[in-house]
């Protein structure tokens, strides 16, 4: 056996060295991350690392003796295969790619949204905490000033410890319910299911809309209240506040959500929006 290796360890030495040519026929390289594993092949010739050639350890010689040690690619591998598994399971929770480079780290900090963001980044981080009381959280404050970007940051935080979370449009969901009626497809159980099973819902811009109509509301309360009954936390958004969403919604809606999250948080500062659009404006003259 110990000959073996040193045969072996001759043989991927002189490899690397470019002293004989690579006898392989094509290889896979492994990748393993985010609790998965996959491969990608290569032909004849072709290497994911110029330097071990994918044999995951680079080869040298001391005086005569050929010793190895891992080589960097290992690393580099792990990586990717991370990266690309977070990537599947951020699109699994329906968090769009327009969202995905939404981070705590690069939202856009002032004096007023401060407090919104420490309390949201606070969230994400004790979720394990969370999860296990049902703590919801609720995010409000006028167009623009980033609750979107928030809820973003949360899921992205919450899928990076390794819970599922779903992402989901008030409205279009209502609207994906609605035609669940009329079509072959996803039926409204199938529809729900996912929300009632993962371990953070969010439900952002609740109050999309100025009125909802009596089928919308209980739709509504039935959604927030399977939460509610599992209890599994929610993150909800909204740019109207409470007495908007009591007349709007009703109070059985507003009582769940407060009973569930406790204060509502505001989230202030200026409407990033438009300043994007004043920056751009300014751009073309």
């Amino acid at each position: 056996m110990a000959a073996r290796v040193e045969a072996l360890k001759k043989e991927r030495l002189a490899i690397q060295r470019g002293e004989r040519p690579d006898p392989r026929p094509g290889h896979h390289v492994r990748f393993e991350g985010g609790g998965q594993t996959y491969y990608r092949f290569y032909p004849p010739g072709h290497y994911y690392c110029a330097q071990c050639l994918d044999y995951e350890r680079v080869y040298t010689e001391t005086d005569g003796v050929i010793s190895s040690a891992p080589c960097g690619c290992l690393e580099r591998r792990h990586q990717e295969a991370e990266k690309k598994s977070l990537e599947e399971r951020l699109s699994a929770a329906g968090l769009r790619k327009k969202f995905r480079g939404r981070t705590f780290e690069n939202f856009t900090l002032s004096d007023l949204n401060r407090p919104a963001w420490e309390a949201a980044r606070a969230y994400a981080r004790n979720f394990a905490t969370h999860r296990q009381s049902g703590k919801s959280l609720f995010l409000v404050g006028d167009s623009g000033r980033g609750k979107t970007h928030l809820a973003a940051a949360v899921v992205q935080e919450v899928v990076r410890r390794g819970f599922r979370a779903l992402f989901v449009v008030t409205l279009e969901l209502l609207s994906d319910i609605r035609a669940s009626y009329q079509s072959e497809g996803r039926t409204e159980e199938e529809i729900l299911r996912p929300l009632k099973q993962v371990d953070l819902l969010v439900l952002d811009d609740i109050s999309a809309v100025d009125q909802f109509s009596e089928w919308e509301k209980g739709k509504l309360y039935e959604i927030i209240n399977l939460r509610y009954e599992a209890e599994k936390p929610i993150l909800v958004t909204s740019n109207k506040m409470v007495t908007w969403i009591k007349d709007r919604l009703g109070k059985k809606v507003v009582d769940r959500l407060l009973e569930m999250c406790g204060d509502f948080i505001p989230v202030g500062g200026e409407n990033y929006r438009e300043r994007i659009a004043c920056s751009l404006r300014s751009e073309d003259y």
